[in-house]
């Protein structure tokens, strides 16, 4: 593999193969050598550039996290509908397969925020963006008279986000539920919860798809 010649490229590079080798092999087995024979140089490279292996998981782990909020927020705010929003909100929650290969990497995370202080601060922060998403979805269906909840924004935001955990460790793990699964499960719960019907908008949203 060529390698690249700038610092910052070099350092991407080290990423990417980080976030390889955890999805093949497990976090807890990763070491340097690993990690650089996945990016075609030598150990001393890795360590030149992240000195401890923990300051390169920490980056692997930012990066899954942006894709769930950064990026995630991104493709819903254009949408005007507060039910088309909230429908794109679940899709965008949800790994897309066993081969999402962020999603699986805060799956393999998850275990070690006991044990790590970042991973810890991470995951927490994670949480909070993500149910904050939501609430503020929920909050603007409210006040355009589309939702009428059942419980508080705060209760409902947070339980869809342990949804998505739960089943998207089941599509991860090519297990018991697949996506389709997942997302039909925890539209309905979306839909008791904001008095909405949420199948009849992932309808409508698919014809626009594919129409």
């Amino acid at each position: 593999m060529a390698r690249p010649k700038n610092q910052q490229a070099r350092r991407e590079l080290l990423v990417q193969a980080a976030r390889r080798v955890i999805v093949e092999q497990g976090l807890a087995t990763v070491r340097i050598r690993d990690v650089a024979e996945a990016a075609g140089m030598a150990p001393g490279s890795v360590t030149y550039y992240y000195p401890e292996l923990g300051t390169l998981f920490d980056t692997v782990y930012e990066e899954a996290v942006e894709r769930f909020c950064s990026e995630r927020w991104r493709a819903v705010e254009p949408i005007a509908d507060p039910s088309e929003r909230l429908v794109v909100m679940i899709r965008s929650g949800l790994p897309s397969g066993p081969d999402d290969e962020l999603a699986a990497l805060l799956y393999e995370f998850a275990p070690h925020a006991r044990h790590r202080r970042l991973e810890a601060v991470l995951r927490a922060s994670l949480y909070t963006r993500q149910t904050e998403l939501y609430r503020s979805v929920l909050e603007n269906g409210v006040a355009r008279g589309v939702f009428e909840l059942t419980a508080s924004a705060t209760s409902v935001a947070c339980n869809l986000v342990a949804l998505e955990d739960a089943y998207g460790y089941h599509v991860v793990a090519g297990s018991a539920i697949s996506l389709e699964q997942a997302e039909r499960l925890i539209r309905s719960y979306a839909s008791t919860a904001t008095g909405c019907d949420l199948a009849a908008v992932e309808a409508k949203l698919t014809v626009g798809i594919t129409g």
